[in-house]
């Protein structure tokens, strides 16, 4: 994700981000590790009736049918705490889930770019190839069933930015 980008969301979307915070947080993402609960896993089940009262999600960016770069971001909004809903609290419950093409990523809180006013940034590790893709942003409880009440999702068209070609 190239700086210009992340400072374009930064002002539409009113942040107080420094350019050093942004260089901290593009090295975390630029390393590629899975580890500390960014763990791959295939979306599976749905939370029972059980399932606890969640914060609100919203995905404010990309938008329905907009045309992305193969290296996939996106932004989202929550009043939920963060530090205890990602899979670096200390205790782990209902958590965040992102997913595109099948896999689902188990963000921890220093994985995402936080913008202020309970707007975040994720950005995905991998590129993805070119087409038709759905981005989802939900919370699961803590035996990763979904909780399908909190299910955001938007499709999205992936193109080359060498080709041009979707």
């Amino acid at each position: 994700m190239k700086r210009p980008q992340i400072l374009f969301w930064a002002a539409l979307f009113g942040s107080s981000l420094s350019f050093g915070a942004l260089a901290e947080d593009k090295a975390a993402h630029d390393h590629h590790a899975h580890h500390q609960g960014h763990a791959q896993h295939a979306a599976n089940g749905a939370a029972g009736k059980g399932a606890t009262e969640v914060p609100p999600l919203r995905i404010l960016f990309p938008e329905n049918g907009a045309k992305v770069g193969t290296q996939l971001a996106v932004v989202f909004e929550t009043p939920g705490k963060m530090e205890r809903l990602t899979m670096s609290a200390p205790v782990v419950g209902t958590h965040l889930h992102i997913e595109t093409d099948g896999i689902s990523l188990m963000p921890g809180e220093d994985q995402l770019i936080r913008l202020g006013n309970h707007r975040y940034v994720f950005l995905f590790d991998l590129p993805v190839e070119p087409g038709e893709r759905s981005l989802r942003v939900y919370w699961s409880d803590g035996m990763h069933r979904t909780i399908d009440a909190s299910m955001q999702t938007v499709k999205v068209v992936v193109e080359d930015a060498d080709s041009g070609k979707k």
